[in-house]
């Protein structure tokens, strides 16, 4: 490729801050969304992003296509649906899935579109909004060389992170087992505290301390003292989201034999708490949950000392 024109198919919460990155490093972007206004919005803010009307006019336009969609099959929409980008895509065109899709399908649809003279990679993205906005997220890309190469200069505006993790594929697995294990470190992290502060321990020195000791994890270094004990509750990734997720890790594991009892008690757990969470929350809401069972809330300052009489 020589001066390349990116597409970009979704423009939600993470497309609009990725897209502003690709355009501002001197990439054309041309953009599609179901939600019209977004895309709009987003071409009417940058100089160098244009809206188009269907997925088949932006593969018409660019040399690679990015797509970053909910799930699996929204991609597969994307794709093959009426106006989709198969219908405008040219042979030798690039197809990169930024979504969190499911490693098993993206590799069938990776093999159809190959059929078709389409190559394809996977890309998908670790680091929220928070990353999104300031161009530091963490790809892990699948894919061939000869492919994913020449795609580095653009991916690489939204990065702080690029890693390389096999055939196409292989990102999506890595991504949804990240994501599985992210969950797992938010319940642990949310136990020890609650522990702590029904002991009359402070949540803010316990995360302090377990900072600097053996104990600590993602949840313990970026969540309970910016989401949970601020009472925000952000983070900017869905418990809708994660909770996919989840569903992906746990197919994985039976698709590989793989026998997982921890993982699969957790995802329990995310199950039984999906009836309390509302669709405005975001996946550290499950600390919300665990505090309902406990009957307290990691707010700073030392707890009361509770007993385990009910």
């Amino acid at each position: 490729m020589s001066q390349q024109i990116i597409g970009l198919i979704g423009v939600g919460a993470m497309g609009r801050r990725m897209a502003p990155h690709i355009s501002g490093a001197g990439f054309p972007v041309h953009v599609f969304d179901i939600d019209a206004d977004a895309a709009n919005a987003l071409a009417r803010a940058h100089n160098g992003i244009v809206a188009e009307r269907t997925a088949r006019a932006v593969a018409e336009a660019s040399d690679a296509v990015i797509t970053m969609l909910p799930a699996g099959g929204d991609v597969r929409d994307a794709v093959f649906g009426e106006d989709g980008l198969a219908a405008g895509m040219e042979e030798g065109g690039v197809l990169i899935d930024m979504s969190s899709s499911e490693p098993w399908l993206t590799t069938k649809l990776a093999e159809e579109l190959a059929a078709r003279g389409i190559r394809m990679i996977d890309a998908p993205v670790s680091g929220g909004t928070t990353g999104a906005e300031a161009g530091t997220l963490t790809l892990m890309i699948g894919g061939d060389d000869d492919v994913v190469v020449p795609c580095l200069p653009f991916l690489e505006t939204m990065a702080g992170h690029v890693f390389r993790t096999g055939k196409v594929g292989s990102g999506h697995a890595l991504k949804t087992l990240n994501n599985m294990l992210s969950g797992l470190n938010t319940m642990a992290a949310a136990e020890a505290l609650l522990v702590g502060k029904r002991f009359g321990l402070d949540p803010e020195v316990m995360i302090d301390v377990i900072n600097q000791s053996t104990g600590m994890n993602s949840a313990i270094q970026r969540t309970m003292k910016q989401q949970v004990l601020t009472r925000k509750f952000g983070g900017g990734f869905s418990f809708d989201l994660k909770f996919k997720d989840f569903v992906i890790a746990m197919q994985l594991a039976r698709e590989t034999g793989t026998p997982i009892p921890l993982s699969g008690l957790c995802f329990q757990l995310f199950e039984s708490a999906r009836e309390f969470m509302g669709p405005e929350d975001t996946s550290t809401g499950i600390v919300k949950w665990m505090e309902m069972m406990a009957r307290t809330e990691l707010t700073p300052g030392a707890g009361e000392r509770q007993s385990g009489k009910r």
